[in-house]
């Protein structure tokens, strides 16, 4: 058998490394023909060493500029590479070249996907189906498309499609358990897990899965349990989820000897660094550390997503250092990578959410002074806000209460309200109490039974009106901190793959402007008993007086444990998981004068608002 022979039974079994490794033992001469250049970027490309395949693809084109295959990865590559215009000019070359094969139209949907066109990618997708209706890849990406538009029904169709034609696809469980768990059903999320298993019975990813889907439903012995399984499949696939999950249960040193343990992997050692800094305050004794993290960096030749974490890790120690102008430009390649690699493509600039507030304003005023829209229960308490404001801090004091369960951040809300705001359709009033009664169901499978729980989807500010009148006798928690400390904490924390406005500084305040507009309209509309404002800097200032009257204004009796927010072992899935459990501390407020020099476009909020009295709590508002 000739070596060229042993590569390409290598690349027909799947076993790329080797093909890779036989290709290299190809004489030179036979190794530059296109036919082998393209089996060697084929192959690298699966290994996704995308470099070296754009470079051996390249040699293919030139030498054939018609080779159809060298085309349609080209396109993968450079989208994956964030060369967005050369990967959508490499998707319409393979179109005209063949207007009949789907897998154009399959790369020409995926660029539209990657920078968030989702009418766009469903077209190319639909038309790609039109050709090949059995391909899975396209049924899971279009899914993925109906998800950016809310519309969820179509979505869960597409993905239950792909698993029928390609049922040894994990990603497409991973991603229809995902819907289900976005309405509260864990049950059908967990059915679908387990059949994935069954087809995949040594998957550590499905057996994280689980374990996120158990942990929504409090039952954390379930969850470890799959986290330890999945431990024993693959280590360098389950450390990560496993370690975020003891970070969240509060079990810091476990965490962080986890954390540790990648540390001796290059791949992983960047998130090792980010994860340890999550883990603990550091003090001066951490200066070995530190020292490990700029050696790390100084070797260069990382991958985008490990110096994206180490930064962020570095960032934060150097702010912790007092060289604030070290942090400021460990954040600056933080988040340039970050929006990179999760936003690239999708500006926000304001408009997008002023236009989803209109429609959500209108659809309000459909149902203003409509009878009986709306369900009766009380037990709900909505934390609102924006992110990186004081919500969790918030919601720990609030579950500290014996009669109060925290139900964690639900995404309910968020999807109902901005797919029944597309409709052009009048919706029927009793469509609110009908999804009211389902969300109800919904906590109280996650939380079990309690007098009251609290729901702390910061976002929910967007849709509080509509929330207001499912659930009229529900409260509504409000908490405002100073517009700049919250734009730099929010571009000085990592988020993974959201929130949409996250990683650039102009969609920050662009984004901080329209919830500014949105809160102005429901302050006007949702009754004072119904809503009460905070400001966050009252609340670190003057506890002893601000938390008994917020207890008080939830209808709740006083209970001292309310003061003690620290000693309460709730888990938390939020950025703020560590600085949530300790003690009350003010060295978060005016942490923008640190950056003062620094701030761009920040600066603008502080010539923007100014402090204003609202129910006795000064809190910024436009001006």
């Amino acid at each position: 058998m000739t070596p060229i022979e042993v590569a390409r039974q290598f690349f027909y079994r799947g076993a790329f490394h080797q093909a890779v490794d036989a290709i290299s033992a190809i004489p030179e001469d036979q190794r530059s023909q296109p036919d082998i250049q393209l089996l060697l970027g084929v192959s690298l490309a699966r290994l996704r060493r995308v470099d070296d395949a754009c470079v051996a693809l390249s040699r293919v084109l030139e030498a054939d500029p018609s080779s159809f295959e060298a085309i349609t990865w080209m396109a993968v590559l450079k989208k994956n590479r964030w060369e967005i215009d050369e990967a959508f000019r490499y998707a319409q070359l393979a179109i005209d070249l063949q207007p009949e094969n789907p897998v154009g139209y399959g790369a020409l949907g995926a660029c539209h996907l990657y920078i968030r066109e989702p009418l766009q990618a469903i077209e190319a997708f639909a038309t790609a189906l039109s050709r090949a209706p059995a391909s899975a890849e396209n049924h899971h990406n279009i899914a993925l498309a109906y998800q950016m538009l809310h519309r969820h029904a179509e979505a869960i169709s597409h993905l239950q499609q792909a698993i029928r034609l390609a049922p040894r696809n994990i990603q497409s469980y991973l991603v229809l358990s995902g819907e289900f768990l976005k309405y509260g059903d864990a049950g059908r999320a967990l059915d679908c897990l387990a059949e994935g298993l069954k087809h995949n019975s040594s998957s550590a990813a499905l057996n994280s899965a689980i374990a996120a889907a158990f942990t929504l439903l409090r039952n954390d012995q379930s969850a470890e349990a799959h986290h330890v399984r999945a431990m024993s499949i693959s280590p360098a696939e389950a450390k990560a989820p496993y370690a975020a999950w003891l970070l969240n249960q509060g079990r810091f040193e476990e965490a962080g000897d986890l954390y540790g343990s990648m540390l001796h992997e290059e791949a992983t050692a960047g998130l090792g660094f980010y994860g340890i800094t999550q883990c603990r305050k550091l003090t001066d004794l951490d200066e070995d550390l530190v020292g490990a993290m700029e050696q790390f960096r100084n070797k260069g030749r990382m991958s985008p997503m490990s110096e994206l974490h180490l930064r962020y890790g570095l960032g934060k120690v150097n702010e912790t250092r007092g060289r604030y102008g070290e942090a400021i430009a460990d954040y600056d390649v933080a988040n340039r990578l970050a929006y990179q690699i999760h936003n690239s493509g999708a500006g926000v600039q304001g408009s997008p959410w002023r236009d989803e507030q209109e429609r959500v304003r209108a659809l309000f005023e459909r149902f203003d002074n409509q009878p009986g829209c709306g369900h009766p229960g009380q037990s709900p308490i909505f934390i609102i806000g924006m992110i990186r404001s004081g919500t969790t801090l918030l919601d720990q004091i609030l579950a500290s209460h014996p009669s109060v369960k925290p139900a964690g951040e639900i995404q309910f809300w968020t999807e109902e309200t901005v797919g029944l705001a597309s409709l052009s359709d009048p919706v029927d009033p009793q469509k609110l109490r009908a999804l009211a009664t389902e969300y109800l169901s919904y906590i109280e499978l996650v939380t079990g039974s309690s007098e009251r729980i609290t729901d702390k989807m910061p976002l929910n500010f967007a849709y509080a009106g509509i929330i207001h009148r499912a659930l009229p006798n529900a409260r509504f928690l409000h908490i405002r901190r100073n517009p700049v400390d919250t734009c730099l904490s929010i571009y000085t924390t990592y988020f993974g793959y959201g929130p949409q406005f996250a990683y650039d500084r102009s969609n920050i305040v662009d984004f901080y402007r329209a919830y500014l507009f949105a809160m102005e309209y429901w302050r006007n509309h949702i009754p004072a008993d119904r809503l009460l404002e905070i400001d966050y800097e009252d609340l670190i200032a003057r506890p002893g007086s601000v938390i008994p009257e917020v207890i008080s204004f939830c209808g709740l009796p006083w209970d001292s444990a309310c003061l003690h927010h620290d000693k309460n072992a709730s888990a938390i899935n939020t950025p703020s998981r560590w600085q949530a459990r300790q003690p009350i501390y003010r060295t978060s407020v005016a942490r923008w004068r640190h950056y003062e020099p620094w701030l761009g476009q920040f600066a603008e909020l502080l010539a923007e608002c100014e402090p204003v009295s609202v129910q006795g709590v000064s809190a910024p508002v436009r001006s």
